[in-house]
């Protein structure tokens, strides 16, 4: 069968062929039918240094998978069927910390996990592949077409559900700051997590702005302000000029991994405001800050800067609700989300330099 890899100290990804996995007791085999493209896997190709397994002189690369269970291994204990399409949890714990035990990998303590895809395990561009039911999350048959966005989908889902919490040390009888106002949230950025929480905050019912720097007539731009949120350029100043005259961002969500902007976000926030990170900066980067203001700022105003990666089974199971919910809503901007579908005939394509208009770009296997 197809694969698509990185070998060691390379920067070309390959088409292989290995042989089709053959499901053990306690495994589900699951053809692929589509595995998004993201930033994650071009920085990998970037670097030339994937993590292989132990053994291996490659990584086959992919982690943002739907697939359809083919078969199972004897004694497979699942609720799951043949034919049904599932999603994929991309984190495998430690085993060994209370969080892991726990089913809750995504807050491992010891950093000793494996990430399919990304940290020593195997990814998802591949025709086939096996793996334990309890990382497999069942998607709905009407979910089909959006069922690929599930992991980037529970990225968003468990940033909003950490802000969530973080709300209710702020929150009283029901409200935040005023009765019967929005609150205003931002998303810093519109790669596919950043407009996934765009919507998500729409839905929820927050006055929402993405931050960005596309020009007016941008596709990306008018693709954000289709759906009901607003546009503030970077380069225009546009975000700290909103806040001058309407006050500022009660949530703030950052989707882009530039440290930069991220010491600009925190001055963006309203008292008892909440900004969440989940973008990753690659390499160093030495900046100069204004100390002394963003500590203040964090205890006068009882602000909270927090960051999250990965997310565990709930958060994909909401994440596919809110999928759900755009599609019902917004159905012509939800299927617009992935800009880009290939197929083994010319995958090439997709992992060629990231077209201007490029949200999600998916390689095609079914």
């Amino acid at each position: 069968m197809k694969a698509i890899a990185l070998r060691k100290n390379s920067t070309t990804v390959e088409l292989i062929d290995i042989p089709r996995p053959r499901p053990k007791a306690d495994e589900v085999l699951v053809k692929t039918i589509r595995c998004g493209l993201c930033g994650t896997d071009r920085e990998i190709i970037r670097r030339g240094i994937p993590d292989v397994p132990p053994g291996e002189d490659f990584l086959i690369l992919g982690h943002e998978c739907l697939g359809r269970v083919e078969s199972m291994g004897a004694e497979t204990e699942t609720d799951l069927k043949v034919g049904d399409l599932v999603a994929v949890q991309v984190r495998r714990g430690c085993n060994q910390c209370n969080a892991c035990i726990g089913d809750h990998v995504d807050y491992c303590y010891t950093g000793r996990y494996t990430e399919r895809g990304i940290h020593k395990v195997h990814g998802f561009f591949t025709e086939y592949f096996v793996d334990k039911p309890k990382y497999l999350i069942s998607v709905p048959n009407d979910l089909e077409d959006l069922g690929v966005l599930a992991e980037p989908m529970s990225i968003s889902t468990k940033a909003y559900e950490i802000i969530t919490r973080l709300m209710g040390r702020v929150c009283f009888d029901g409200a935040c700051s005023l009765r019967g106002r929005k609150e205003k949230a931002l998303v810093a950025g519109h790669g596919p997590i950043g407009i996934l929480a765009a919507l998500l905050f729409v839905v929820e019912g927050y006055d929402v702005s993405v931050l960005g720097r596309r020009e007016k007539g941008d596709f990306q731009r008018e693709f954000i302000e289709f759906f009901g949120s607003r546009y503030l350029n970077i380069a225009g100043d546009e975000d700290r000029k909103f806040v001058d005259k309407e006050g500022g961002f009660f949530l703030i969500i950052e989707a882009v991994g530039r440290g930069e902007l991220m010491f600009r976000l925190p001055e963006l926030l309203s008292r008892n405001g909440i900004l969440i990170l989940t973008g990753v900066p690659r390499g160093p980067q030495e900046m100069c800050f204004d100390g002394n203001s963003f500590m203040a700022n964090l205890v006068r105003y009882n602000q909270t800067v927090t960051g999250t990666v990965n997310a565990s089974r709930e958060n994909f199971q909401m994440g596919l609700n809110y999928l759900r919910m755009f599609k019902e809503k917004f159905p012509e901007t939800a299927s617009g989300i992935i800009t880009g579908r290939y197929t083994l005939n010319n995958w090439q394509e997709a992992f060629d330099k990231k077209a201007p208009n490029e949200i999600k770009a998916v390689i095609e296997f079914e």
